[in-house]
């Protein structure tokens, strides 16, 4: 096993994207001098690996991009959420989306959003009333439950079940759920958040084969779309000849490029009728994007495309290297590799611990995310943010096992 000091020959975390020092070489005396919600709600010497946000610095053309906004004091207002006024910000995500996914959008259908949770509200709002069933994924990102509920409509749950070393959707249990109760909407994440799974074009298809059997609306969160390690990602909204007509696509550059706290989303609508739907929520009504993070969008999609392929070169080298520390503590605690994203469901059920999230937290002081914020079968697990560099990542590992060889 590599010392904390030391790489594993898959890492390139030496690509400086144009800058003069390491970029995936973060060490914990410079991560903990951030004021981000990672990094701020814990103290003393926990190791923050939790919520999905990276440790690494910003792409050069990105903080370019700010910096040009800080020398002409550029901060006000953003622009309203109409053709006319995001028009470069709508054409840099159909750029992004033709050359990265050889999916060809209409700009003009792109709906500006400060996050995808917010393109859920505003699609809830128009498809659905209140008392309604929302169809979501068990586990799935804690923001879908509290989008469902705070909007007066009623979750039902899709168990994900564990098929060999990947965790999976039941095209079948989804059909029998969606048509025993009324049903307009189901959210699909997609690399999903947080088991890490990539849905195969046969699985989206079998998906999209209910969707127009049931008359369902999908919702599909791909925020996680640039960081799949295997097979490219396949937009839902492109996996049968019709099935678009029933898709709106959540997503943002934040995720990808490490910039959530700018605050800038996006959806895309299938048809010039689910845009106007979509569309026909009151300005007033509507959550707007920040202008910062609006302008670190345009740069990331029409510049950043090689800081995110080293990035997710290093994330990938994490993630096998996470892996097998884990299996090295314990063999069932990595029921199934990730498959994209930087987050690693793992299952500690079989350690008899009263509570997992404590029992990491309190003997190795490594926060986790706690598994039971992600849906009813999440008790027991806990989600790691592998995103981070190979000396924090090895730290907090070292202290896992001596945890858990503790206990």
């Amino acid at each position: 096993m590599p010392s904390p000091t030391e790489r594993p020959a898959a890492a390139e975390d030496r690509v400086t994207d144009g800058a003069d020092v390491p970029f995936f070489d973060v060490d914990l005396a410079t991560a903990r001098r951030r004021r981000s919600l990672k990094w701020r709600r814990y103290d003393g010497d926990v190791i923050p690996m939790w919520v999905a946000e990276m440790d690494f610095p910003l792409a050069a053309v990105i903080s370019q991009r700010l910096s040009d906004m800080v020398e002409r004091s550029d901060f006000g207002y953003p622009p309203e959420p109409t053709a006319s006024t995001t028009t470069d910000f709508c054409e840099a995500v159909a750029g992004w989306m033709s050359s990265r996914y050889a999916w060809e959008i209409e700009p003009g259908f792109v709906s500006v959003a400060p996050d995808t949770t917010s393109v859920l509200e505003m699609a809830v709002d128009r498809f659905s009333t209140p008392g309604d069933g929302i169809a979501l994924a068990d586990p799935s990102y804690p923001p879908f439950l509290e989008v469902i509920e705070n909007a007066g409509r009623v979750p039902v749950w899709i168990p994900m079940e564990l098929a060999g070393d990947r965790w999976r959707l039941d095209s079948e249990r989804l059909e029998r759920a969606v048509t025993a109760s009324h049903v307009p909407l189901f959210f699909h994440c997609n690399p999903h958040n947080p088991t890490g799974s990539v849905f195969t074009v046969d699985e989206s298809r079998e998906i999209a084969e209910v969707a127009e059997r049931t008359d369902l609306i999908v919702v599909a969160d791909e925020v996680h779309a640039g960081l799949s390690y295997g097979a490219p990602h396949v937009p839902f909204a492109t996996v049968t000849p019709t099935i678009a007509a029933r898709t709106i696509t959540a997503s943002a550059a934040s995720k990808n490029f490490n910039f959530a706290g700018l605050r800038c989303g996006f959806g895309i609508a299938g048809t010039a009728h689910l845009h106007a739907t979509l569309e026909g929520l009151p300005v007033r009504q509507r959550k707007l994007a920040s202008l910062p993070g609006y302008e670190a969008t345009i740069a990331a999609y029409t510049g950043g495309a090689g800081w995110l392929d080293a990035a997710c070169r290093h994330l990938k080298a994490m993630r096998d290297h996470a892996a097998a520390r884990l299996r090295d503590i314990d063999a069932a605690l990595v029921p199934a590799i990730p498959e994209g994203t930087y987050l690693m469901w793992t299952d500690w059920r079989h350690l008899d611990l009263d509570d997992p999230y404590r029992f990491v937290l309190d003997t190795a002081e490594v926060a986790l995310s706690n598994g039971t914020s992600f849906g009813p079968t999440g008790r027991g697990f806990l989600r790691l943010n592998f995103a981070t560099s190979l000396r924090i990542l090895d730290e907090a590992l070292d202290r896992i096992a001596n945890g858990v060889a503790g206990r």
